[in-house]
């Protein structure tokens, strides 16, 4: 079967895979297609169902059981999508970046990113055209990605600015030579500072226009003429869906246990909050997947007959959720197998406008020996400081030579304690 996958540029390619596959096969062809070796799991296939409702492939479920297979004169369209994301220092490869700027832009475009103000703005647009056009030519500038990039809109309500135009260009020209990768690079660290960064929403049925966002740290309700409420992981007390309804119990502000129950446009949609809930608290929060959420599944009208007499049996089994690792541990591995392959480092990102407020290699040196020294004791140069001497509270020696005097070498004051002081473990790590 042949599956045309469509980028988030509009750019379709062809893959094929057997129809009895599960999606995680596809996945992994269309990944290795894009040269993204070690990092599919920030991403994933989005299908279109006979509702028009766009949904997520289950990839752990059979790609014949979740779409309707179609014959080779009309092939499965799916298209590919973060699912996860994660600030873009912790992306190892170029490749995964780029996708994650392909649709990063298209959110920024359909106004589901909002920057914070027209300052912001400017400087996305303008990270946009130093990406895909290069440095600014004062007799070829350009006009189109200007226009299509206007579109982008802050979070803000003032009107716009009549130099928007001037700002863009005066960005632009900051980030002469900047490579294609790093400016890449900065619009995905300027769109991971918004709040909205990572965000999946829902519309309800709710009256009032209600919109349920999931994001790394929670959920956000959006009421119309209403401040959004923030219901972070660590408030869910639980969470469930039934046919339409989505139903989430949680710890409100004033500690007062709260029910947000809302209706949403079918039964696949309101499923696919409570598995984007339970996916994202997975990924963002915990330091493993439960086998709770990994075993999880339900069964076909044939399967629950069958498991009456065999609960053992796989037949018609659909798991709920396909997440296997959490954000650290997909970091891990990925930089884990990458060093092993090719010695593999973080690669290196230039500073935008380094002359101005770019910091480079030298100074980092400078402040890591100044601070290293900072932490070193004042007597013997040595060993590093662990003690603090009261009661004048200077911290300038370590617990071997502080047992050696009876004043303190800052003050000269005589103190009556030399108190252990208990260091964070990265400190350790300094003069290592």
């Amino acid at each position: 079967m042949w599956c045309l996958i469509s980028q988030p540029n509009s750019v379709v390619f062809e893959v094929r895979v057997d129809p009895k596959s599960i999606g995680q096969e596809c996945l992994e062809k269309v990944c290795e297609y894009l040269g993204i070796s070690n990092e599919s799991d920030y991403f994933g296939l989005k299908y279109e169902n006979n509702k028009g409702e766009e949904l997520w492939l289950n990839l752990r479920n059979p790609i014949d059981r979740q779409v309707h297979c179609h014959g080779p004169t009309n092939p499965l369209r799916l298209a590919l999508r973060v699912k996860f994301w994660v600030p873009p220092h912790l992306l190892l490869q170029e490749t995964t970046r780029h996708q994650f700027y392909l649709h990063s832009k298209v959110d920024l475009l359909k106004k589901r990113l909002l920057p914070k103000d027209w300052e912001g703005v400017s400087k996305l647009i303008a990270l946009i055209a130093q990406a895909e056009s290069g440095d600014y030519r004062p007799l070829h500038p350009p006009h189109n990605l200007y226009v299509q990039a206007s579109s982008i809109s802050p979070a803000t309500e003032e009107p716009k600015p009549m130099d928007l135009l001037q700002r863009v260009i005066r960005n632009h020209k900051d980030f002469a030579s900047m490579k294609r990768s790093t400016a890449e690079y900065w619009l995905l660290k300027e769109i991971s500072e918004l709040e909205t960064f990572g965000e999946e929403l829902f519309s309800t049925k709710s009256i009032g226009g209600t919109t349920v966002g999931v994001g790394p740290h929670g959920i956000t309700v959006y009421k119309k003429d209403h401040p959004k409420q923030l219901i972070s992981f660590t408030n869910i007390l639980s969470a469930s869906s039934h046919r339409r309804t989505f139903k989430l119990e949680y710890v409100s502000m004033d500690n007062k246990e709260s029910v947000l129950e809302t209706k949403l446009d079918s039964s696949h949609v309101a499923s696919s909050l409570y598995r984007a809930l339970t996916e994202k608290h997975a990924f963002y929060s915990c330091e493993t997947v439960r086998s709770a959420v990994t075993t999880q599944f339900i069964r076909d009208l044939k399967g629950t007959i069958v498991s009456i007499f065999n609960e053992d049996s796989t037949l018609g089994r659909k798991y709920v959720f396909d997440i296997r690792r959490t954000c650290r541990e997909v970091y891990d591995n990925a930089r884990r197998v990458l060093y092993q392959e090719n010695g593999l480092l973080v690669p290196k990102i230039e500073q935008p406008d380094s002359g101005r407020d770019g910091v480079n290699c030298k100074d980092s040196e400078e402040k890591l020996h100044r601070l290293i020294e900072a932490m070193t004791c004042k007597i013997c140069m040595d060993n590093q400081i662990d003690v603090v001497f009261l009661p004048c509270a200077h911290v300038v020696a370590c617990s071997k030579c502080a047992a050696k005097v009876d004043r303190c070498p800052v003050c000269r004051s005589e103190f009556n304690q030399a108190q252990k002081l208990y260091l964070p473990s990265e400190f350790n790590q300094l003069s290592v």
